[in-house]
């Protein structure tokens, strides 16, 4: 009977993983995910793991997805968007929300008006790690559970329950909403970085 279950169990696993529909939006001046540069590795992972992941460049399709992607949103989030968003977290859908340091190009403060209603702050600094990093200060080396990941170029972020944790705060959680310091985690170069191959497909997947 245990083994039964625990197959049951297993079963349910791979089909809530295989029916996961990622969107990854270009509404308001993400990176492209189409962007061979930069995330060609990302696509082909997630496609080899059965992930469907979609750029959405429609803010109010977002809606038809599971798992919620804004990696570096450029362009100003509106308060009816920040509605939106907050609703579809209320709803089971997963949020990221991923930034850079210093506040450059105002991404962390425009992430932030959507973030604070979830307790969330991506703060204005960055975070240098001179003992532990892969090669230089700048990717500094954290922990998300039993990995260990590289998070480039990273702010902190404070708030919410710590999911990635280091010389600093990288990422935390708070209902559904992940709210990350770096958004170059899971590019081309960084994605084969330690275990952030394993780290964004667990994202991908909203296991936060």
């Amino acid at each position: 009977m245990k083994v039964c279950v625990a197959r049951l169990e297993t079963l349910f696993y791979f089909i809530r993983t295989f029916a996961m529909r990622v969107a990854w939006n270009a509404s308001r001046g993400e990176f492209s995910i189409g962007d061979y540069y930069y995330f060609y590795k990302l696509n082909r992972i997630a496609e080899r793991e059965g992930l469907e992941m979609v750029e959405v460049r429609t803010f109010g399709d977002l809606k038809d997805y599971d798992v919620l992607v804004f990696n570096y949103p450029e362009i100003k989030f509106r308060p009816f968007d920040a509605l939106r968003i907050s609703k579809w977290a209320e709803q089971g859908k997963k949020i990221i929300l991923a930034g850079y340091f210093s506040n450059i190009d105002g991404v962390s403060r425009n992430i932030n008006r959507v973030s604070k209603q979830f307790g969330l702050r991506i703060n204005y600094d960055v975070i240098r790690d001179p003992e532990r990093n892969a090669g230089d200060e700048m990717f500094p080396i954290a922990k998300c559970d039993d990995l260990e990941v590289v998070m480039p170029c990273s702010a902190s972020v404070s708030g919410g329950k710590s999911f990635v944790v280091g010389r600093g705060v990288f990422g935390a959680v708070s209902k559904n909403v992940l709210v990350l310091g770096t958004c170059v985690f899971w590019d081309n170069y960084s994605i084969d970085l330690a275990q952030n191959r394993e780290f964004a497909l667990r994202i991908l997947r909203g296991e936060f």
